[in-house]
């Protein structure tokens, strides 16, 4: 093929021009190299460092809350199941224990769908409830707002010691309703588990989050369930674990607003009111988050360096995982100057020589790394679903560099003609092809292998009153019907003969339980023609009836023909007996019959049945034919249905009486079967032929027999 319009770079000068782009720099390593090691390394221990420091927040973060989330869930559930559970007095000590699960739950409470709201908390020092303090011994403490009696509704505290006992009440007129409050309105709004974001709480007046999750019952909203999370561990983790002696890590919601800092007081600041709020990250007394933010935003970068008030600092804004249901963000500032050390000084002074060698290498790397690289892994990438014989994926392969593009317009080519030469030739035999250091040559060798023959019934009578299209169109539905049966049980088309389908098992590649899958293949074929005879007797069209015959035996398979053309073929005596055992569905009205050999390779996975002997030209002695009717212990799909099971045992019963030549009582058990299987062409042959056998003839009926009479 003519490969047009591939003009420009040849790959000789490419490789040569990079080679040069790579040569001229080590004229200024000398004066660079030191400066790059240490800076690089300083920098590498820093990135490696604030990268461990992220992972490790971010994974401490979810251990507080993923735990508490499935609390939520777990509660929610029970709730939806028991819709009154939380109203009774009696739910109080589940929700003391999810309360005493962690020290970072300050409290866990349910608000229903009638404003009705229940709380079971962790009372802080200082606590003051309907402007009293509670009793001295106070731990614990459960409130309780019913508004199901209509009104304003009573606000009841009811105080704990620290084994969960009553020591006191408290009792007031409330205007609280959760069905207002942010938690109950995002839950239901969401329909799932959400997060808030950091607030302060109302009844405790610390910083936390909360965990809310909805529970129905039949498909009814009956509340929500909640947990409020302390959020103090977390600023003790960051303060724990520094990145370096004076880095400062801290994390933000979407809002700017700080999360957890290692100085928890700095988290919180007084408002005009007196009360506790939350503080913006640019509030903060140390400006530098100010500045890193200013940075962030010109750089549209997440990890970067800049400097502030003369110091070089590195600086990573990592994101939560989008799973984790929160927009937070963990911010690290590092001073560079923490790993770096005594190296900085030096390292500046090896900067200034190496800066225009950096530049001049990074752009030729990058620029012609980019003009090889890229089509030569898409190359590589084509010739990998060559060997896997799957089409390409994406836009041809193009390339400035003619050798590149000659190459590519050549792995295109192959890949077409395997695809085609493997429509015609097994896949296996063309996976060996293509491997290295094989060659195509004429040959054959003797194995065991199973061998399969299929054939329309009456083809010739119906082709003869049939149009050709449809005749085309039904009998490729009915090839691809048995092509798909024979792949998916690993097997191998031989070829198509007129209406028929020559296929073998055990070759090319090795495959155990060949006798098996060919079996199960069968069966597949006669499932998937029943349905397709169904969509066609809705189309008003005649069904086709397929009979298969299988036998396992040693034949020569391989590649046999002329050096001018070869098919990769199977032959010997056991290919004409498997075509031989596809006639035999003819004698006994039969679909699938397989020989001796098959049943005892294969016939304690299978629900058949024996049918008796059959004489096969040119051979003296007899061949014993089982009629399979499906698979034991498989593909449901492939299981034979109790009535199939049942009649396959009736019929050995009965055939056990005509091989010890127990005319009578075969008959009679024949015609038992008959009776309960009035459609069984098998029983009705085997009748006719005891009949014979009692009259003294030799028992030879066949089914056209039973048609005739």
């Amino acid at each position: 093929m003519k490969i047009l319009g591939l003009r420009g770079w040849r790959l000789r000068p490419s490789i040569v021009a990079l080679f040069i782009a790579m040569v001229l720099p080590v004229f200024g390593a000398a004066i660079w190299v030191g400066y790059k090691s240490n800076d690089a390394l300083a920098r590498e221990t820093a990135e490696k460092s604030m990268e461990r420091a992220r992972l490790e927040t971010i994974s401490h973060t979810r251990s507080l809350l993923d735990p508490i989330a499935s609390f939520a869930r777990i509660s929610a559930r029970l709730a939806g199941e028991q819709p009154e559970f939380y109203r009774n007095e009696t739910a109080l000590a589940s929700m003391l224990e999810t309360v005493n699960h962690s020290v970072e739950i300050s409290s866990v409470y349910v608000g229903f769908a009638d404003g009705s709201y229940r709380m079971a908390l962790r009372v802080p020092k200082g606590l003051r409830v309907h402007n009293a303090a509670p009793p001295e011994a106070t731990r614990y403490a459960s409130r309780w707002i019913d508004r199901r009696a209509g009104g304003v509704p009573s606000d009841r505290y009811d105080f704990l010691d620290a084994k969960h006992l009553p020591i006191g009440t408290a009792d007031a007129p409330t205007q609280y309703d959760p069905r207002v409050r942010p938690w109950f309105r995002d839950a239901v709004e969401k329909k799932d588990l959400v997060i808030s974001n950091p607030y302060i709480y109302a009844t405790t007046g610390l910083p936390g989050v909360t965990v809310a999750m909805p529970f129905y019952s039949g498909g009814k909203l009956e509340g929500v369930f909640a947990i409020d999370i302390l959020l103090d561990s977390l600023s003790a983790f960051l303060k724990q674990r520094p990145v370096s002696e004076h880095s400062l890590s801290v994390i933000v919601d979407n809002e700017g607003m700080l999360v957890a800092h290692p100085d928890s007081k700095q988290a919180l600041k007084r408002e005009a009111s007196g009360s506790l709020g939350r503080v913006r990250v640019n509030e903060l007394p140390d400006p530098l988050f100010a500045v890193a933010y200013s940075q962030r935003t010109a750089r549209q970068q997440a990890r970067f360096t800049f400097e502030f008030k003369g110091e070089e600092y590195a600086a990573m804004f990592s994101p939560f995982p989008r799973e984790f249901g929160k927009e937070w963000e963990v911010i690290i500032l590092a001073p560079l100057e923490d790993f770096v050390g005594e190296w900085k000084a030096n390292n500046e002074k090896l900067l200034m020589f190496g800066l225009i060698a950096i530049a001049l290498q990074v752009a030729l790397i990058y620029a012609f790394s980019r003009r090889i690289a890229r089509p030569l892994e898409r190359l590589e990438q084509q010739v990998l679903e060559v060997q896997n014989f799957e089409p390409h994926k994406g836009p041809p392969v193009t390339s400035s560099i003619r050798e590149i593009g000659s190459l590519a317009s050549a792995v295109t080519s192959l890949q077409n003609a395997i695809t085609a030469f493997s429509a015609f030739v097994p896949r296996d035999l063309v996976r060996q092809l293509i491997g290295p250091g094989n060659k195509l040559e004429l040959g054959g060798r003797s194995q065991f292998l199973t061998v399969m023959f299929t054939d329309l019934e009456s083809f010739s009578t119906w082709a003869e009153k049939t149009s050709s299209k449809e005749m085309l169109t039904r009998v490729s539905e009915y090839f691809a019907v048995v092509t798909r049966a024979v792949n998916h049980e690993h097997g191998t088309i031989d070829k198509f003969i007129g209406d028929g389908v020559m296929a073998f098992w055990g070759a090319p590649a090795t495959l155990e339980d060949h006798v098996y899958h060919a079996c199960a293949a069968a069966v597949r074929i006669q499932r998937g023609m029943d349905a397709l005879n169904a969509r066609w007797a809705e189309e008003g069209l005649a069904p086709l009836n397929v009979r298969v015959g299988i036998h396992a035996d040693a034949v020569i398979v391989g590649n046999i023909g002329s050096m001018e053309r070869m098919s990769y073929t199977v032959m010997g005596d056991g290919v004409n007996l498997a075509s031989r055992l596809e006639g035999a569905n003819k004698e006994f009205g039969t679909r699938v019959c397989v020989s001796q050999p098959v049943f005892r390779e294969a016939g304690e996975r299978l629900v058949q049945r024996r049918l008796g002997s059959v004489t096969v030209k040119g051979r003296r002695q007899e061949m014993e034919v089982f009629e399979v009717l499906g698979i034991k212990g498989g593909d449901p799909e492939l299981a034979a249905s109790p009535e199939i099971v049942k009649l396959c045992a009736l019929s050995n019963d009965a055939y056990e009486a005509f091989h010890d030549e127990q005319w009578a009582l075969a008959r009679d058990r024949y015609r038992e079967i008959v009776k309960a299987y009035p459609q069984d062409i098998v029983a009705k042959v085997m009748v006719l032929r005891c009949d014979q056998a009692l009259a003294g003839r030799a028992p030879v009926a066949d089914a056209a027999a039973v048609d005739g009479a």
